[in-house]
């Protein structure tokens, strides 16, 4: 929350709605590239760990098998490249869950961060993106060289990490043994520290999506100016809808007055309150109140009723509840009708006498 006191050009207000879809729009999204790399490298493992095994000796089989074909005296140079294409598709067709299960999860790792987010304006060609000029200036920039330090800074961390681990694995690969044992024992020692390096990629890569993150959120703050010039486009001009609101309500008055030229009756208290009602038997249910006004307003009502000869009776109870329970163009209350019956038939005697 910004400070009453903060100056105009400070970002201290948290983006709006609009904002944040704007940039959404652009692409501006808050992610890291090591996020998705770190859940790929993790993917990897976890694949050659469940399957890596038994990929080795099912490629080692379609490879001899290969080989043996290729020996055979008879084998015609077209039969050479189909035995190529055969075993080229059985070692893909081993392959393929190496290479898909790891992208599969480093996409998921990136629509974690963004959303399933579509964005031309960030494929749209820019001219700014090959001038080299331009190009050098963020690459020696302020926002290059922290990127460009913190790249060193994360390589440096993985290959200390890579290091430990290796040499924790440095006893058992000494380890005497037969060839088979060897090639378990260095399957393991590859394992340990690819785990370590992916875990640490991953912690890194968690940092370093917070950081981003939070860059992120003070780049879509906006100045106070900027707030008050949304809200402005959103909902108009202020003075503008002051004034469509003052046009409104005169032309409500206008029409009310015109009412009360129609009406029956005016019951007021005996300055603050005026409520004009009128009847007309066969179209209406019951007494309808078409104006009413407090203060100035109720004057304005007696006034136009007296200039147009409609009688105007002091009731203050009457014309109090009147005012308080019943909107203009509404019937009275059942609860009013006797009171309200009294003082029409008062009225209509008036006008008989007249």
């Amino acid at each position: 929350m910004a400070f009453d006191d903060a100056p105009a050009g400070e970002r201290t207000e948290q983006p709006s709605v609009r904002r944040r879809e704007e940039a959404r729009r652009k692409g501006h999204v808050a992610k890291s590239p090591d996020l998705s790399g770190a859940v790929h490298l993790l993917a990897g493992l976890a694949v050659c760990s469940f399957a890596g095994s038994r990929l080795v000796v099912d490629a080692g089989e379609a490879v001899r098998r290969g080989l043996v074909a290729a020996a055979r005296p008879e084998l015609e140079p077209g039969d050479a490249v189909g035995l190529f294409l055969a075993t080229t598709a059985a070692i893909v067709q081993l392959a393929w869950p190496f290479i898909l299960l790891p992208a599969a999860g480093a996409l998921a790792a990136q629509v974690l961060q963004t959303g399933f987010l579509t964005s031309w304006e960030s494929v749209r060609p820019q001219w700014t993106r090959v001038d080299p000029r331009q190009g050098l200036a963020r690459l020696l920039g302020p926002i290059g060289l922290g990127e460009a330090a913190k790249t060193l800074v994360k390589l440096g961390l993985l290959a200390a990490v890579a290091y430990a681990a290796f040499r924790a694995a440095w006893p058992s690969l000494l380890a005497p043994g037969d060839g088979e044992a060897a090639l378990v024992t260095v399957g393991a020692a590859a394992a340990r520290v690819w785990l370590a390096v992916g875990v640490a990629y991953l912690v890194l890569a968690g940092l370093d999506y917070g950081l981003r993150w939070w860059q992120h959120e003070r780049s879509l703050r906006m100045t106070r100016e900027e707030v008050r010039e949304e809200t402005r486009e959103q909902e108009g001009n202020p003075l503008l809808r002051a004034r469509i609101r003052a046009l409104h309500r005169q032309r409500a008055t206008r029409r009310m007055m015109s009412e009360v030229e129609r009406a029956d009756v005016v019951l007021r208290n005996p300055i603050h309150v005026a409520v004009a009602l009128r009847y007309e038997a066969g179209k209406m249910r019951a007494p309808t109140v078409v104006a009413k006004g407090a203060r100035l307003m109720a004057r304005r009502i007696v006034a136009v009723a007296m200039r147009h000869g409609v009688p105007v009776i002091e009731n203050p109870p009457l014309a109090r509840s009147l005012y308080k329970l019943v909107q203009v163009g509404r019937e009275i209350p059942a609860g009013l009708y006797r009171v309200v019956a009294e003082v029409l038939a008062h009225v209509y005697s008036l006008r008989e006498r007249r």
